[in-house]
């Protein structure tokens, strides 16, 4: 979820606080119209992941809640919605200051939310406070400990979610989809195709030579071939196109609505693109390839014949010297 946007920022704000008013149901009362819970931490959360405007969506909320469901307007019930604010507008600053670690951030938000909420008590209760104090600031540090250990079991769980799932459809070396990604965009963009009565065209492309290049300047260099022919390949693409490495030095474009003329058109700046690229090793060395390119269009070709066909018209091109499109 990209937090930057206004309409998530505002949709955190008003989850945050909607579970902020939840947590004042279980409030525990310690003195007439005072009550105590974590509402605080719910504010904290709005800015953790929203900044400082999802935090005062959240704010404003659990304060009104506060004023209009929880006892009605009386000191108390201002108090506790001030501090809300004051929660929002503090756990704000530390969220903008340099330090980006984790714990540091939330132990000083943390401290906000106990340094505020013990004022307020005092401030709504005064000196018979003092007694619960001790209880109440320990449980809400306990909570905020768990709430903080919580919160970035799940961020980490979710990045290594996203680790995960874009490793199983990209490819490592070059950044492409994978051969994977490849077979399942193949059979959505057919249906699509044939749905829509539109043409696909599929292009099949093997850098000539590629072992020699392995051969005489190492692994290393031919991984560095390999990740600049992608970049080459995705510059090279449409935004609607999708670009795969399929195999060791094999690539595939699949080339929605492209017909047979567009996409042999393509496949020569392709082509012609690669002649004239200087590929550079990591030595600091630069050197010079080819690439042949097979070409199918649906539905001219079935889609269980289109890979085949694609296949042939690469094989082809080799056959017939290499450097070519066919």
């Amino acid at each position: 979820m990209d937090f930057t946007k206004p309409w998530t920022r505002i949709k955190t704000g008003l989850a945050t606080g909607a579970f902020g008013i939840v947590l004042m149901y279980f409030s525990i009362p310690i003195a007439p119209q005072t009550i105590v819970d974590f509402r605080g931490y719910a504010v904290l959360l709005a800015v953790h992941f929203g900044g400082i405007y999802s935090g005062f969506i959240a704010a404003v909320l659990i304060a009104a809640a506060r004023i209009a469901l929880f006892g009605g307007p009386n000191l108390s019930a201002f108090i506790g919605a001030a501090n809300v604010l004051f929660i929002a507008l503090a756990g704000g600053l530390v969220l903008r200051s340099a330090d980006k670690r984790y714990w540091s951030r939330w132990t000083k938000m943390m401290a906000v939310v106990l340094v505020t909420t013990g004022a307020a008590i005092f401030s709504a209760i005064g000196t018979t406070s003092l007694p619960i104090m001790p209880v109440i600031l320990g449980t809400l540090a306990v909570g905020g400990f768990f709430i903080g250990y919580m919160v970035d079991y799940i961020v980490r769980a979710h990045q290594l979610f996203l680790l995960m799932k874009e490793a199983s459809h990209v490819d490592f070396l070059t950044g492409l989809n994978n051969h994977r990604t490849f077979d399942r965009l193949f059979n959505e963009l057919v249906q699509a195709a044939d749905r829509k009565q539109e043409e696909l065209s599929l292009l099949t492309l093997d850098i000539d030579y590629f072992k020699k290049i392995n051969d005489t300047y190492g692994h290393p260099a031919g991984d560095a071939v390999l990740q600049q022919i992608g970049v080459l390949l995705r510059d090279s693409s449409r935004r609607m196109d999708e670009v795969c490495r399929t195999g060791g030095e094999e690539f595939a474009v699949l080339l929605p609505d492209c017909g047979r003329k567009e996409a042999l058109h393509y496949a020569e700046q392709i082509r012609s693109r690669v002649e004239r690229h200087s590929f550079l090793l990591g030595d600091g060395k630069a050197i010079r390839l080819t690439i042949s390119i097979g070409a199918a269009t649906f539905p001219q070709v079935s889609p269980d014949l289109l890979i085949e066909e694609a296949d042939k018209a690469l094989y082809r091109a080799k056959h017939n010297g290499r450097n070519q499109v066919a």
